[in-house]
């Protein structure tokens, strides 16, 4: 059996998909510090823990929030969260550790995965490179997301002043 149908076949029989009393579909989801959390966990295979990790961090060079300085970047993920990116022509820019990753197969469409990030002025929460805040995690790494939360994120092309990421966090946050 196919690695990415055995995913599926694990979501399944924990209700992939349910309707909250807004309305808006949720779908099960496993988030992970890392892969020996995953694996630990038992959901899926060692293998599976492996290969999505990996491939959160391909998605976490692409689609990270970017920073064009340290301290704008320290600012929204705290100090020493983050790490120099040097380009082909030279310049740098500066992207958050990645802290987590999480994914959440698709019946038809593959296992979306993507990486997570905690922000300085929310630390216990996991945020999606879109600032997507991440439900409470069970044990075993499961919880529900909304659908719109699970989707691939976008790459990002420029870089961001003060004012992005955490900006929204702390607006998200306040209550």
């Amino acid at each position: 059996m196919k690695r990415s149908r055995s995913v599926k076949l694990a979501f399944m029989g924990a209700g992939a998909l349910t309707l909250t009393a807004c309305g808006q579909a949720k779908e099960e989801a496993a988030v992970y510090d890392s892969v020996a959390q995953c694996t630990e966990a038992g959901v899926v295979d060692a293998a599976t823990c492996a290969e999505q990790f990996e491939q959160a961090q391909l998605v976490h060079q692409e689609a990270a929030p970017r920073y064009a300085r340290a301290e704008d970047c320290y600012a929204d993920f705290g100090y020493q969260q983050c790490n120099v990116q040097r380009r082909s022509d030279g310049s740098s820019f500066f992207l958050p550790f990645m802290l987590g990753y999480m994914f959440a197969p698709r019946i038809g469409s593959g296992v979306f995965t993507q990486p997570l990030y905690r922000s300085a002025d929310d630390p216990n929460t996991y945020r999606t490179s879109a600032n997507r805040k991440i439900a409470a995690v069970a044990p075993n790494g499961q919880t529900q997301v909304a659908k719109s939360t699970a989707r691939q994120p976008k790459a990002r092309t420029r870089t961001v002043s003060r004012g992005g990421f955490g900006a929204r966090a702390a607006r998200s946050s306040a209550g």
